[in-house]
């Protein structure tokens, strides 16, 4: 790929970034009865699953072994939210869809891509979970810490249950996804400074962004801001750089204690 060729990768990849951005900015000025934070959320995921599906278009499906894990990430979805609903379907099919073009993109530029699981070798394996556990368990400490509400153990299946939409979902159609996203516009070559930068940047801030309207509605645009760095340094960074310096099962795992931890200190939002 030439210079050029580069250029214009990055340029789409900051185009459709931009063009989120301006969905996101709409967003505050048309009220719905879902509210501003869900339909942030909708909107990111209706733009993933669009790019998901011209990606697997271009670049053909991944192995059928992929596609069955991909739809087994998805049925997770389900059982995270304890049954048939519409975010249990929106998710199930969001997942899927992202894991299958994730692969595809993956399969064809494997040397930058993010492994589901680092190695083949139990070994490998069990370091990946003892690393996500360390990083969600310390994560989730500050998490409550932060929070400023007074914590109050209670422990039940449904934080566990729910935890798993952010572990597998999150993880997968907002971060892993958004990198191979990336890769495909960069036709598999990450080089320069502002490649790397570029990367990052897609698998943290679009996904830290949907976390704060209700900050900007509310503390106006200097508290809105100061959350998306906070959010961005803190929380997104953390995941971004277990799913590239190691794998994908790191961080699912790490985000997912993080949310236990969360949803059993200080309660489950639905």
């Amino acid at each position: 790929m030439t210079y050029t060729d580069k250029g214009s990768g990055l340029k789409k990849i900051w185009g459709m970034f931009f063009a989120f951005f301006a969905l996101f900015i709409l967003n505050f000025f048309v009220k719905t009865d879902m509210g501003t934070t869900s339909a942030a959320w909708l909107i990111l995921a209706f733009c993933v699953l669009i790019l998901s599906v011209v990606i697997l278009v271009k670049n053909k499906l991944p192995l059928k072994k992929q596609i069955l894990i991909s739809f087994a990430f998805g049925l997770l979805m389900i059982a995270a939210y304890q049954g048939l609903s519409f975010t249990s379907v929106q998710t199930f099919i969001v997942t899927a869809f992202c894991s299958m073009a994730s692969f595809s993109v993956f399969n064809t530029h494997g040397e930058q891509a993010v492994p589901l699981i680092k190695g083949t070798c139990p070994k490998s394996q069990f370091i990946s979970i003892v690393i996500g556990c360390l990083v969600g368990a310390c994560w989730g400490i500050l998490n409550i810490f932060l929070s400023g509400s007074e914590p109050i153990l209670k422990i039940t299946l449904s934080c566990f249950a729910l935890a798993l939409s952010p572990a597998i979902y999150e993880e997968i159609a907002f971060r892993a996804f958004l990198f191979a996203v990336c890769l495909y516009f960069l036709n598999g070559k990450i080089v320069s400074r502002k490649e790397r930068f570029t990367c990052y940047f897609m698998m943290i801030v679009p996904h830290v962004l949907i976390h704060t309207p209700e900050m900007f509605i509310t503390g106006g645009v200097p508290q809105g801001i100061i959350g998306i760095f906070m959010l961005a340094v803190l929380f997104g960074l953390p995941f971004a750089v277990l799913q590239r310096k190691r794998d994908l099962l790191s961080a699912m795992v790490a985000h997912g204690i993080v949310m236990v931890i969360r949803f059993s200190f200080l309660g489950t939002p639905f």
